[in-house]
């Protein structure tokens, strides 16, 4: 019996060793009369990159909706043999890789989503808090980049209030175990301005997935970031933020905690 418990300790362990990471990574479709949405095509050029590592990533394109929007990613989560190790929403934004760091509990655009709808100072849950932390160690993250690539970074306490928001705000909200992040990339027109910043973003939010996924549940810092291990949520208050310092003892957290801070 002894004999039989080893072999199948070992073979346990060599399925684990086997078993790909599941991420699924979300873009979104074109909106306000453009051809392409670059969330969804720096989601397809990540996948393409990660091809032949220890990862799968399956792609789900959500409809820029306030009201399909999150039922398309269900469709595509139920849709999974298994539970993701991570999920990430990518989705336009300003010149840079904006990483989100809370979601509001509150919808105002600035124009209507595809279906024509705008909502104004509309409450997305009247029963969840007015600011949702999302779930990505970013300290880690952010200690493992190049100078150059912090440059391209911007650690942001403020997704807007369209469709990204809400979609962030109600996924994260819905799934609170699930390790879960908002990413904005540089939007289309970015390329223009700055050739070859879509593929430098792709591959600085792949580089931010392997480093998620291998920092796990194990990691030196003395603050309890989101983890596969907790329901850990970013803090989405100033002086919460604040007080991370105080518990940081690497200069490069401190640094992303600095950054983080002053975009309150």
């Amino acid at each position: 019996m002894k004999l039989v418990s080893v072999i199948l300790i070992n073979l346990l362990w060599c399925q684990m060793a086997l078993a790909k990471d599941l991420v699924l990574l979300t873009g979104f479709d074109p909106f306000a009369g453009k051809s392409s949405n670059n969330s969804w095509v720096i989601a397809e050029k990540i996948k393409e990159k990660l091809i032949g590592s220890d990862i799968e990533i399956v792609t789900c394109l959500l409809p820029t909706s306030y009201t399909r929007a999150v039922p398309t990613f269900q469709k595509c989560l139920q849709a999974l043999e298994a539970k993701p190790t991570l999920v990430i929403s990518l989705g336009e934004g300003p010149c840079n890789v904006k990483w989100e760091t809370r979601a509001h509990n509150r919808d105002h655009d600035k124009g209507p989503d595809n279906d024509g709808i705008s909502r104004k100072r509309q409450i997305i849950d009247p029963t969840a808090p007015s600011e949702l932390g999302l779930r990505l160690n970013y300290a880690s993250m952010y200690c493992e980049l190049t100078e150059q690539e912090k440059k391209l970074t911007w650690i942001s306490t403020d997704p807007q209030n369209f469709v990204c928001n809400n979609t962030a705000f109600r996924i994260s909200h819905s799934i609170p175990d699930q390790l879960y992040g908002f990413i904005h990339v540089p939007e289309t027109s970015c390329e223009k301005k700055t050739p070859g910043i879509t593929q430098r973003a792709t591959d600085l939010v792949s580089k931010m997935i392997l480093n998620q996924l291998s920092v796990r549940n194990s990691t030196t810092s003395r603050i309890d970031w989101p983890s596969e291990l907790n329901t850990t949520r970013l803090q989405s208050d100033k002086n919460s933020v604040k007080n991370l310092k105080t518990l940081s003892v690497e200069s490069c957290e401190q640094e992303f905690i600095d950054r983080w801070r002053k975009d309150f």
